[in-house]
């Protein structure tokens, strides 16, 4: 049987320490779903639109989306919304089917009607050791995000959510370049 040295016990540690970072490092990447929040009530003169609530079926939608997320993807790590009553209350629906606390859903003003810079832009800052995020918001900012990560979409539905994978190890380093295409779901297919 052969005699191993101190120092080659030492070089083959440190060898399989550097070649399992290596490997981690190439499998290790963000998860991002975007979801469109469920159909809402329209709007009047009478209220601001900011505080439009969801209609039943919008309720039902984003309720049934988030049993999806929980079977396709899992439990994210963070749930960020727009500070809109209708985003809001989409991802606390969701929150509750995905087994999620409603208490940790962090909303963004700066996210009503935000265009699809400014979202990633804020995804951007998520702190890393995030590596789940749902990311609830609206129109036209989704559907344009969901294009500028290289999927051709003239219209995200309602309460429907598409998700990419981003190869990075830090959330600023999101860009469209980086992202991987992993499926869509319209609320229809529900």
């Amino acid at each position: 049987m052969p005699v191993l040295f101190m120092s080659e016990i030492i070089v083959t540690f440190v060898l399989l320490e550097i070649y399992y970072s290596a490997i981690n490092k190439l499998n290790y990447m963000k998860q991002l779903v975007l979801l469109r929040h469920g159909k809402a009530e329209q709007g009047t003169m009478d209220k601001d639109d900011h505080d439009r609530v969801l209609t039943g079926h919008g309720s039902k939608d984003a309720s049934c989306m988030g049993g999806f997320i929980l079977k396709k993807w899992g439990v994210p790590d963070l749930i960020l919304s727009s500070s809109a009553r209708r985003a809001h209350d989409t991802a606390i629906l969701a929150a509750q089917s995905l087994g999620y606390p409603q208490e940790e859903i962090r909303t963004d003003r700066n996210l009503y009607f935000a265009p699809s810079r400014w979202i990633l832009n804020v995804i951007s800052k998520l702190p890393d050791e995030v590596d789940r995020c749902l990311y609830v918001g609206h129109n036209p900012g989704v559907t344009e995000l969901v294009n500028d990560l290289g999927v051709r979409l003239d219209n995200l539905p309602t309460a429907s959510a598409a998700c990419f994978d981003f190869h990075i190890d830090s959330w600023a380093d999101i860009s469209a370049d980086k992202a991987a295409f992993l499926w869509l779901k319209p609320a229809k297919e529900l």
